[in-house]
């Protein structure tokens, strides 16, 4: 596995990419060795993802310097990513700071449930990729390269993967495999993979015995690769997924536990005597109620097409993605059991009238989502060994996301359906790559795009029925300027600025019985960065850095706002541009064959995001617990910093090949991945404390059969993966009559688990 990031100036042909033992990235629309590319970026290959155990994206930030992944409520909402600090706000697929794609198809959703047994690579590509990459990619994109079907005979592999966790009451299993075939020699292959996996259940519910923590995916996926010559391919891909997850591993904590457990407290602000714990307690999964959930259930459907056609040296490609999900959640509205005797700390309590049951908490909130869309880009790119070399291309993106919950259905809306909302975007975009010595090189690229983001009227809408279409338009440039400079032929240096843009947002209200749009402006994040990337002892070790500086204006934040609507001034609550922030970090990240024996490898990464709005804001009430009291309500989020995002991160990990027995090549691996301590509230008065999570590998290797020995979080790191998704602060589900103690004004804590200690073996057979 490499790690790394930096310049640029040589196109790496199909023959280099087979020959070479170096990676090959894509992140600039060209085939280029993952050391000559003037950019941040983690690359792993196939191998580096078993041997690293690397199942899913939430695995990703283990490896990768300033990647964190929040998901509160298990895979079903993972995509709150975070990278080099910047966090989305929203777990809302369509404002992500960072997208997925699969061969550069961009391909949107909540994503943790992918298989990545049939991969080549995966790139993580750090800083503003709005230039190459397109929308929603203003902090990061990630690349999942899938492998060409190609050969003269059938051939393909099956695995095996079965383990079992401490106290769990399910097993965790994986099967599946890949078949490739030849259907017409030297121009057509065909290649089908399916597999079944679960995450076995870590707990179950105290009311009922329902299991916490499940996940369960079926997947199919088939690729037709059309070759006919060396100047023109077609690559055809569909998928099929059906995830059905239970209830997640999230609970919220309360003040009495806090007391029991001897943590430190101390009162908060505007607590009226409530206090918070000095830090977030390590979650109780045996405490979880699921008030008779369903969980979540998804099923998408995706299908891409990417075409590639040679005019000489001129490369013309066209890359086209469908994607279709329908997603149905079924969460209770607090994670605790609510019935007497049930709740291992209240059950008691209740019968004894010593708390009062908070009537909200009850029940459950069933919702749904479906959303749909498509995207094309077309590109031309000149030729790749010349001093000066150029792409040019357009790009166009449509998406329907339709929302509701089924218990605000009526006769004229049976679905409940909220919101059916519809964006498009359009853009030109090139780059312009010009080698002025065969040390030097500069890098201009850009992208120009217009996004319309609209909804047609919808009388019949739960919350904010609208009488009329809506829409809005926001039209932004986003440059990346680099300069390269090669020192020697293992050691160089770059310079870049990017933009990134997130896309405009609306939100509605309702002013004198009428419902309004109201909308927030698109959020922009200035990038300055430099780097320096060097190999020594020829190649044997690669120490790669990556220092950044970050202004983001126009931030996105939900909150209260005085706005004029039909010339009347109303206050609202909605997404607004009332936030600005500043950030400041680096990445070093480290390959060491010691000996042909020894590999080491190492990252850490650091960013400091900081909000330096002075300009006081009104937000939710419970969010606004810590912060000092003020007459109107409001807040200043001046020098605080985002919730679920740490400072640090970092990354170890060793493998060494033993002697050969029986025709088995064995190896040992041992990771160390940590997570550095981050806020948990964003007033920033709890504190989610620091961890390691250790994972060991033994492998045997033949040419036919891998057979592997696996633990994972074998130490048994039991902190908090998370808290809300805009900070801890939860409604209290049980309120303490005591309020000498426990005072008025009582807040709870959400807090996510992580998986316990796992162990078990793999298979796989290749044929």
């Amino acid at each position: 596995m490499m790690l790394c990031s930096t310049s640029a100036n040589a196109q790496v042909s199909p023959d280099d990419e087979v020959s070479s033992n170096a990676i090959i990235v894509t992140a600039k629309s060209r085939k280029e060795t993952l050391q000559e590319v003037p950019l941040a970026i983690t690359a792993l290959t196939s191998d580096d993802l078993a041997s690293a155990q690397i199942r899913d994206v939430r695995d990703l930030q283990k490896v990768t310097p300033n990647l964190s992944l929040f998901a509160g409520s298990g895979r079903n909402d993972p995509s709150a990513y975070s990278l080099r600090g910047l966090a989305p706000n929203t777990s809302d697929e369509r404002y992500q700071g960072i997208s997925v794609f699969i061969d550069g198809v961009a391909l949107s959703g909540q994503l943790a449930s992918l298989d990545l047994e049939n991969l080549q690579r995966v790139e993580v590509i750090k800083g503003p990729q709005s230039a190459n990459f397109g929308r929603a990619t203003y902090s990061g994109a990630i690349n999942y390269v899938t492998v060409d079907p190609s050969g003269d005979e059938v051939t393909g592999f099956v695995k095996a993967r079965g383990s079992l966790m401490n106290s769990a009451p399910d097993a965790s299993y994986y099967f599946g495999g890949t078949i490739t075939a030849p259907l017409v020699k030297d121009a057509l292959w065909a290649s089908v993979a399916g597999s079944v996996f679960q995450n076995g259940a870590i707990a179950k519910s105290r009311d009922g015995g329902a299991p916490i923590g499940r996940e369960r995916t079926q997947a199919v996926s088939g690729t037709l690769y059309f070759k006919p010559d060396p100047t023109f391919s077609i690559k055809l891909r569909g998928m099929y997924q059906h995830d059905r997850d239970s209830v997640a591993a999230q609970v919220v904590e309360q003040p009495r536990e806090w007391l029991q457990s001897g943590i430190a407290t101390a009162p908060f602000a505007r607590g009226n005597g409530s206090f918070f714990p000095k830090y977030l307690p390590d979650p109780d999964i045996d405490n979880i109620g699921t008030s008779g959930a369903d969980g979540y259930a998804r099923d998408r459907y995706f299908a891409s097409a990417v075409v590639t056609k040679m005019f000489g040296d001129y490369e013309l490609s066209y890359r086209g993605g469908y994607v279709n999900e329908s997603r149905t959640a079924d969460a209770p509205n607090a994670p605790r059991a609510s019935g007497v005797g049930q709740d291992k700390v209240f059950g008691d309590a209740l019968a004894n009238d010593e708390v009062t049951l908070r009537a909200a908490s009850l029940g459950t909130f069933p919702s749904y989502e479906k959303f749909t869309n498509t995207s094309h880009q077309l590109m031309l790119l000149s030729p790749g060994d010349k001093p000066l070399r150029w792409r040019v291309g357009a790009y166009y993106f449509w998406e329907r996301d339709d929302t509701g919950f089924s218990s605000f259905a009526t006769a004229a809306n049976p679905s409940g359906r909220t919101r059916d909302d519809r964006l498009e975007n359009r853009a030109i975009f090139g780059g312009l790559d010009w080698d002025f010595t065969q040390q030097l090189t500069l890098s201009l690229e850009g992208r120009y795009a217009r996004e319309r983001i609209f909804a047609p009227a919808c009388p019949d809408c739960a919350f904010y029925p609208t009488a009329t279409d809506y829409s809005q338009v926001s039209k932004d440039f986003s440059p990346r300027v680099t300069v390269s400079y090669k020192a020697t032929p293992q050691n160089m240096l770059y310079a870049l600025f990017s933009k990134g843009v997130k896309s405009a947002r609306a939100g509605y209200v309702t002013v004198g019985g009428v419902t309004q749009p109201v909308y927030a402006d698109p959020e922009k994040l200035y990038n300055y960065e430099i780097g320096s990337k060097n190999s020594f002892f020829g190649g044997a070790l690669t120490l790669n850095l990556a220092g950044f500086y970050d202004e983001v204006k126009d931030q996105q934040l939900v909150s209260t706002l005085e706005r004029t609507i039909d010339g009347q001034t109303v206050t609202v609550s909605a997404v607004g541009n009332v936030g600005s922030s500043r950030i400041l970090g680096f990445e070093a990240e480290s390959n060491w064959r010691v000996t042909p024996q020894l590999t080491l490898r190492g990252s850490v990464g650091y960013a400091k995001q900081e909000f330096t709005n002075k300009t006081p804001i009104l937000i939710s009430s419970g969010s606004t617990a810590g912060f000092p009291v003020t007459a109107d309500g409001s807040v200043v989020l001046d020098g605080l910093t985002q919730a679920n995002v740490p400072y640090w991160n970092g990354f170890v990990g060793g493998e060494y090949q033993l002697p050969e027995v029986g025709g088995f090549q064995p190896s040992l691996r041992v990771d160390g991945s940590y997570r550095g301590s981050y806020y948990a509230t964003l007033s920033n008065t709890v504190k989610v404390r620091s961890a390691w999570t250790v994972d060991a590998r033994l492998n045997l290797t033949s040419d036919m059969i891998d057979f592997a020995l696996f633990g994972r979080n074998i130490l048994n790191n039991q902190r908090a993966t998370g808290s809300g998704l805009a900070g801890a602060t939860a409604s209290c589900m049980f309120i303490e009559r005591d309020t000498a103690t426990y005072g008025t004004n009582q807040q709870c804590l959400y807090a996510s688990a992580p998986r316990p200690p796992e162990f078990g073996m793999e298979a796989t057979l290749r044929f």
